[in-house]
Formats: C-alpha cells, structure tokens, sequence
C-alpha cells in the first residue's frame, strides 16, 4: 500500500511539473503575442516584456526541468541550453566591465533555457504539442500580416495603422521592414501547409491551403526576394516529400513536379508584384491618392514613384552584391581589423563600428554569423557554428528517413530559417527585434534533434 501511494504521489510530482513547463511556454507565446499585436513598440512596452519579463518563465521552466528525472539522451539539451546562458552571461559581464551597456538579457535566456530544450525536457517529441501551439501563433501572425495587406489593397485600413503598415515603394511594409514580414509570411504559410498535411478533414485541408495561397500573395507583395526564393524552394520541398512517399521508386518524378511547382510559384510571385507595381504607378501617374505614400503625386515622376525607401534594386542587377550586403560584408571584416577586441569579447556598438566606413548608419551586419562573432567574439561564433551544423543534419536525416509530412516541413522551414540568416542577423544572438525567429528555430531544432535519432516513421 505504501508502495503504491509513493508511486502515485509521483506520479502527480510528474503532471504538476508537467503543467508547469506547458505553462512557462504558454506565459512566453502571450508575451510574443504582445509584441506582434502592438504596433506602435516606440512605447516600449513590447520591448520591455521581452527584453525583461521572458527570464521569469524560462528560469521557472529550467528550475523544473531540472526536477524531472530525463532520460540520459534528453540531458544534453538542458546542459547545452544552460552552457549557452553562462556564455551570454561571462560576455555581459565583460561588456560591463569595459563600460559597454548590458541588454536583451530575457530573450536570449529564454532562447536557451526555455525553447531549445523544450522538446527534450517534456518529452513532447511524439505529441508535439508545444510545437504546434507555437505554430499557432505564427499561423495567426501570418492572418495578421495578409489581412493588413488586403486592408492596404482595399485602401480601408483604419488611421491607428497606417504609420505602421504601408507601401514602401511598391513594397509591403509591416512588423518594422518589408524583410521580416516576409519571414514571418513564409513561417505561416509553412505551417498552414504542415497542417492542413496532417489534417484528416477535407474542409480543414481546404480552408489552410486557402489561407497559405493567401500568405504566399501577401509575401510576394513584400518583394523579399531572398525569401520568396527560399519560400518557393520549400514549397517545392514539401510537394516533393509528398509524392516521394515511403519509397525512392518516384525520386525522379518528384524531383521534377518540386521543380515545376518552384517555378510557377516564383512565376507567381512576380506576377502578383508586377501587377501591384503597375497598379500603383497607375495611380501616381493619374494623381490618385494611395493609401500609405504620403509623398504628393505633382512631386515625384511616375517612373520614380515606386523606388523604395529601402533602396532596393532589382533581382538581376543586384544579384553580385545582395542589395549592398556584401559591401557591409566587407565593412564587418575592416571593423574586425581595426578593433581585435572584438573577436574575442565582442561589442554592444556594432553600429557605430560598421558606421565609421560608410556615409550611411549600417545598424547590424546582414548575416547572422558574423553578427554572433560580433556581438560574442569566437565562442558565440563557434556556438552559432555548432548549431548550424546540429540544423542542417538534423534536418537532413529527418528528411531522408521519416515519412511524416509534418515532421518534413518542419526540417525545410527550419532550413529556409538558415537560409534567411545568411542575409539577415535572424539566429544565435537573439536581438530583441527578432527574437521571435530565433525562439521558433531553435525550439524547431529542439524536436528535429529528438526526431534525428528516432526510427523512421
């Protein structure tokens, strides 16, 4: 009898602690939520939850996780989170000490402690369902971002928005640049296709294919190339995983339906842009008011009214210095040169390093890879490096073995994710204004390192 009340007191343990890591993760996606459904963040606020507030689940969440008795393969997930906190922490310390300001503290913890290994701690590899409340969310971030671009179309969006939301050029400009409302378009439009995959009803199925068909015009009003690339490369991914099947017998036949399937999606993509770039350069030529260009029609030339406030070029002849990325490349490497401190402590001013080579602020250095050495010297930089490596074969073992549609868009979301990294300081250092990416791919990765070593489904 003894016996069996100390087993069931046990048991209980388990499920309070259980409750208690789904209800950190739950306190940190209402935190996200906060972040995307306020516009104006000048006010601080969104930051300040973030920045602040996301200790407070990820330390309830790692004082419990250390409470359960994992098996010895979880572990490591924990102790590599935790090893990556002190790392922040011994580099936030040295930056103090040289008079350097201290920030972005909650997100990074968060990032480490609570999202990498999440999966691990849980156990939730088989039902997932931290993962998919995530995927919820960007689902929705997703929604957001195209019915504000159908409200732009309509010309009926409401006042409060229209500081927020508009045309950048001919661009759509949302969440703080035309690029990140990209990313978060293809994260929805992945995941609706992931769950409509999974789904068993046919009106679901249908509703989330309308809804990724959706995203996929609202990102291509953005004009973020590289994402719309890598968009129409995992489209043609997951159309090739679903006809491959549980054989190699169709590889050739599905090789060449992703094919065909990438190039009428990026056919598609220009058309929609094409056809809102003429739109819009109609309306200026005709001296039409158009929501969201505050510029007056008698002031600018119809041929030049749709250059970007962003100085975008076109994909043809930009496509040798990545919109002037590489020239930051180049910057980041003279930066280094001039300040060696940098490679092995790092710096919180990578603006006013990159700065001083140019006649125009550079805020950050376009790749999130040389933004890690730049903000942690070589440990975060060999850091970022590990988990590119532990990415990308993950990823590609989860890809070639399992047969789960779901678990597959996962991978190539998770490798489009790396891909936009390479142009954008997405990953690794967990900035405060994209620390939404980095919380979803790592948590992404915490689920395709325990997929990795399961048996194919």
């Amino acid at each position: 009898m003894e016996f069996g009340r100390e087993e069931n007191g046990f048991a209980a343990s388990q499920t309070r602690i259980r409750r208690l890591q789904f209800g950190c993760l739950l306190a940190m996606l209402l935190i996200e939520m906060a972040f995307f459904l306020l516009e104006d963040r000048a006010s601080g606020l969104a930051y300040l939850l973030s920045e602040r507030y996301l200790t407070l689940p990820a330390m309830a969440f790692l004082g419990a996780s250390l409470c359960l008795g994992l098996p010895r393969r979880n572990r490591w997930h924990l102790y590599a989170g935790i090893a990556m906190v002190a790392l922040f922490f011994l580099n936030q310390i040295l930056h103090q000490v040289l008079e350097s300001e201290a920030k972005q503290v909650g997100t990074f913890v968060c990032a480490y402690a609570l999202c990498f290994p999440f999966a691990a701690a849980t156990q939730d590899a088989q039902r997932q369902k931290g993962l998919k409340w995530m995927a919820c969310l960007f689902v929705g971030v997703g929604t957001l971002l195209t019915a504000y671009a159908a409200l732009l179309l309509g010309g009926v969006l409401p006042g409060y928005l229209q500081d927020y939301v508009y045309w950048d050029g001919a661009r759509f400009y949302a969440m703080g640049h035309p690029n990140i409302c990209a990313t978060l378009l293809m994260i929805g439009m992945a995941f609706s296709v992931g769950f409509a995959l999974q789904s068993r009803r046919l009106w679901a199925k249908a509703g989330l294919g309308v809804l990724a068909l959706a995203q996929f015009a609202a990102l291509s009003l953005t004009n973020g190339r590289t994402t719309i690339i890598l968009t129409c490369l995992l489209l043609g991914g997951i159309a090739f995983c679903v006809l491959r099947g549980r054989g190699w017998k169709r590889f050739l036949p599905a090789l060449l339906a992703a094919a065909v399937v990438m190039a009428a999606a990026f056919g598609m993509s220009r058309a929609v842009y094409g056809w809102n770039q003429a739109r819009l350069t109609g309306q200026r030529a005709g001296a039409l008011a158009v929501p969201g260009i505050t510029a007056k029609a008698d002031d600018i030339q119809p041929e030049e009214a749709l250059v970007s406030e962003q100085y975008q070029g076109t994909l043809a002849n930009d496509l040798k210095t990545l919109n002037g990325r590489t020239w930051i490349w180049k910057t980041a490497g003279w930066g280094l040169g001039d300040n060696p401190r940098i490679k092995y402590i790092g710096t919180e001013y990578v603006e006013m390093v990159l700065s001083r080579y140019g006649p125009l602020p550079v805020y950050h250095t376009h790749n999130s890879w040389l933004e890690a050495l730049y903000r942690m010297g070589l440990p975060g930089f060999g850091a970022a490096l590990v988990i590119t490596v532990l990415a990308v074969w993950s990823a590609a073992v989860v890809l070639w073995r399992n047969t789960d549609l779901w678990k597959s868009c996962i991978a190539l979301l998770s490798l489009c994710l790396l891909g936009c990294a390479m142009l954008e300081p997405y990953l690794f250092v967990v900035d405060v204004s994209y620390y939404y990416l980095d919380f979803l791919f790592l948590m992404c990765l915490g689920y395709l390192c325990l997929w990795r070593v399961e048996k194919a489904a």
